[in-house]
């Protein structure tokens, strides 16, 4: 069976998620959001990450980061794992600290990630927890982070957010930014469930020609891998359809000859065999794709020339 894994690769940047065990307060115990902080910055050390974005909420956090090397996982491994050991050992609990696996969508650069990152720092605000003039009272963000007058932890990217934004370097461009997020603020003041669809769902945050361009590249260059999660169908079906059309054209044949040839044609069973080998292709959707009929007569097909 194709091994499923996240999808990673040098250069990449994300949106990470990640709730507390029983959607439970977990960052509001003692110091424990102090403690994750601290295992933030360390990971992003130790990797070499560049850290755009992040806010620690009483349950969940968000993160905008960029991976220069291919080791999103590792990373994310360390950072979970090493705070979990720390907060069962303060609080004398044990078991899971974190609900699930974290979330990791993938971000185009440009709008899509200054609008991320906008949305992750807006967070306190549209949670009620901070007014927007007080946001930088809110310790446990980047944006409270970009106002100190120590020096930034390594990989915080102060300079290159207010770059990003198209603004200065300096005080007054963390001014004009905070600026800027109140007329982000005050134009979607009602708009929390369709920024949540736009920036915590799916694989991807970008533009339509962006995301299937990826979707092209990451399926040309890793037939062997089978996406993980519900939300990847769309890049898991991107894959079977390259696979397709690959043997469509090593076959010489076109989508008439779909239309045309028998249900049952020899070449058609095939590449259905080819697609059930190699990767994780439903039944229905080979039925459908090669025009073959009912998908249990897919299996039956496969299983008489195998």
């Amino acid at each position: 069976m194709p091994r499923k894994q996240r999808i990673e690769f040098a250069g990449a940047t994300y949106h990470i998620i990640s709730r507390g065990n029983y959607r439970k307060d977990l960052f509001t115990i003692g110091k424990s959001g102090e403690a994750f902080e601290k295992a933030l910055f360390e990971t992003v050390q130790r990797c070499g990450w560049e850290l755009y974005a992040y806010v620690i909420m009483s349950n969940h956090y968000h993160l905008a980061v960029r991976t220069p090397e291919a080791n999103l996982v590792a990373g994310m491994k360390w950072l979970q794992s090493t705070f979990a050991t720390r907060f069962n050992r303060f609080t004398g609990e044990r078991g899971h600290v974190f609900q699930g696996r974290y979330k990791s969508i993938l971000v185009s650069e440009g709008r899509s990630l200054t609008g991320l990152i906008d949305y992750i720092h807006l967070n306190p605000v549209r949670a009620r927890i901070q007014p927007l003039e007080k946001l930088e009272q809110h310790s446990l963000s980047s944006f409270a982070r970009y106002h100190d007058k120590q020096p930034l932890p390594v990989g915080l990217q102060r300079d290159e957010v207010l770059n990003l934004h198209g603004l200065p370097k300096t005080p007054r461009g963390m001014k004009l930014y905070r600026d800027h997020l109140a007329i982000t603020e005050e134009s979607q003041p009602r708009r929390k469930a369709e920024l949540m669809k736009k920036y915590c769902r799916g694989w991807f945050i970008g533009t339509a020609e962006d995301k299937k361009e990826i979707a092209k590249e990451l399926t040309s260059k890793t037939s062997a891998i089978s996406w993980e999660g519900a939300e990847l169908k769309e890049l898991n079906e991107s894959r079977w359809e390259n696979l397709v059309v690959v043997e469509l054209k090593r076959r010489k044949k076109t989508e008439k000859d779909l239309a045309d040839s028998i249900k049952g044609a020899l070449w058609k069973v095939e590449i259905a065999a080819k697609l059930k080998t190699e990767t994780t292709a439903s039944n229905p959707w080979i039925a459908q794709r090669l025009q073959m009929g009912h998908p249990n007569y897919v299996s039956n097909l496969v299983n008489a020339v195998s």
